[in-house]
């Protein structure tokens, strides 16, 4: 999985998913899908923060060390739904609406309990998502073709980061494509590059990982057969809200 600030836990697909009208729905009333996905986004990193506040131990935490689990994922998707129904439902007064938004509204309090209570996942040593990488061409043997790139950090223990987005390029004919990541974090020791014809095909070019500073050119044989990119970093502790209960 991917880091809590990597970008939005869950993307209009996912809200399409799980409410197949949602689309309809935000274009009819002039909302913004993915801005409504940030704002949950925002107040969840603020229960969260509060979380690591109150709870003993999780105060040497932050937003950063946050993995994107499965449960984080479900309870920003029902928070961006419970967003989106709340404002069609005051564009128009739209009772139907309305019942959408309360209903959101206590299915996502309902998951932020049951994440709280269940764990939210840790990981110690976070590697931020890479920006998309710098592509360039130096003189060649390759034809003219369009290459999709992206570009993870490894750690010094092997780890790898969530991809970068997909950067793309058309090189000119007798060239050869150039790849350099850049921005690199303090704990990144090296990095991956993933490259294809197409953007959804894109393989892993290094054996090991490359060099910081590095730039990659696309060797004369071209590109090579690999894994595709991974999803990033997993959970490695889970931090608990535990309800003290009071004795009458």
């Amino acid at each position: 999985m991917a880091l809590f600030v990597d970008g939005n836990p869950s993307q209009i697909t996912d809200l399409a998913n799980y409410e197949s009208a949602i689309v309809e729905v935000a274009a009819t009333e002039g909302i913004d899908l993915t801005a409504k996905a940030t704002v949950a986004a925002l107040e969840i990193g603020l229960e969260l923060q509060r979380l690591m506040a109150q709870t003993p131990g999780g105060q040497q935490y932050t937003l950063g060390h946050v993995a994107l689990t499965s449960g984080l994922k479900q309870w920003h998707t029902l928070l961006a739904l419970a967003a989106t129904y709340r404002d069609a439902h005051f564009q128009q007064l739209n009772d139907r609406h309305k019942h959408k938004w309360k209903e959101y509204e206590r299915l996502a309090r309902a998951a932020g309990q049951m994440l709280f209570e269940t764990g939210v996942g840790l990981v110690f040593n976070p590697l931020a998502k890479p920006v998309q990488p710098l592509l360039g061409q130096l003189a060649g043997a390759h034809p003219a073709r369009t290459f999709y790139v992206r570009v993870e950090w490894v750690d010094a223990h092997g780890v790898a980061s969530s991809p970068s987005e997909t950067a793309g390029i058309t090189t000119m004919e007798g060239t050869a494509l150039t790849v350099r990541a850049i921005g690199a974090p303090p704990n990144a020791r090296g990095w991956n590059l993933y490259a294809g014809l197409l953007d959804d095909q894109m393989q892993r070019q290094n054996n090991a990982p490359l060099e910081l500073g590095a730039t990659w050119t696309m060797p004369s044989t071209g590109l090579a057969a690999g894994t595709s990119p991974g999803t990033g970093q997993t959970a490695e502790h889970y931090l608990r809200h535990v309800p003290v209960l009071h004795r009458g």
